[in-house]
């Protein structure tokens, strides 16, 4: 009985242990590495572990978790939600929706509005692009393809091995930066650069070798912000 009771004694332990979220995270545009407890942000002034600290910006672009639309302004935190304020309005989150905030120069952000038709194939957006910087893309419009009309995320359940991308849905914004595996990135998407080099963009039509029967254009703007690269950057725990 003894033995049975330490065993269920350190099942319990793990699992709490297992329980116990990481930590807020930040790492500083002159390196340090903060770890603890997120208590407040006022525009360039951060409480981390109750203490201050300061960044470099006014303004940062918040990214969230579900790789959705991210979102430039003056940012405002208690610690449980977080709050955008710029020229286009106010927007108010839940901190643990957010991914990470980068606090950066708005000079060294580039944002980009590109067509991209659906018979044209891959479309050079003269990009040039590197692995420490995070891109937000968001499409609209309509096309067809062979398999049916679709907006930028795409035909559900309907892909072809023949397809420009095979792992991709029919009609689907893809994306590919220099040599890498191209990304589905649908009518929105947020994460690192896959690569160095030219973004491109394409609809994934499922034959590459025709466009019988293919038209229309997606319309994407693009949104490229340098990550840690002499910047700040804040990654929430999980919550």
């Amino acid at each position: 009985m003894i033995r049975i009771n330490a065993i269920l004694v350190l099942i319990l332990i793990t699992l709490l242990a297992g329980c116990k979220s990481r930590p807020d995270r930040m790492i500083t545009a002159d390196g340090q590495v903060l770890s603890g407890k997120l208590e407040s942000i006022a525009g360039r002034h951060i409480v981390f572990n109750n203490a201050e600290t300061s960044v470099e910006y006014d303004e940062g672009r918040v990214f969230f978790r579900d790789g959705g639309a991210s979102y430039r302004g003056y940012i405002i935190c208690d610690g449980g939600q977080i709050t955008i304020r710029s020229d286009s309005g106010e927007r108010e989150f839940p901190i643990g929706e957010v991914q990470l905030v980068i606090w950066s120069n708005p000079a060294d952000e580039i944002t980009l509005t590109v067509d991209v038709p659906a018979a044209d194939g891959w479309v050079n957006t003269g990009l040039e692009v590197s692995s420490n910087e995070r891109i937000s893309i968001h499409a609209t419009g309509i096309v067809s393809v062979e398999t049916g009309t679709t907006g930028p995320s795409g035909i559900d359940y309907f892909s072809t091995s023949t397809a420009l991308v095979p792992g991709a849905t029919n009609g689907k914004l893809v994306l590919a930066v220099g040599e890498s595996v191209p990304v589905a990135a649908g009518s929105t998407w947020t994460g690192d650069s896959p690569g160095n080099g030219e973004l491109r963009l394409a609809v994934n039509i499922p034959n590459r070798e025709s466009t019988a029967g293919v038209g229309g254009t997606y319309s994407v703007t693009v949104i490229v912000t340098a990550g840690n690269l002499n910047n700040s950057v804040l990654f929430p725990a999980v919550r």
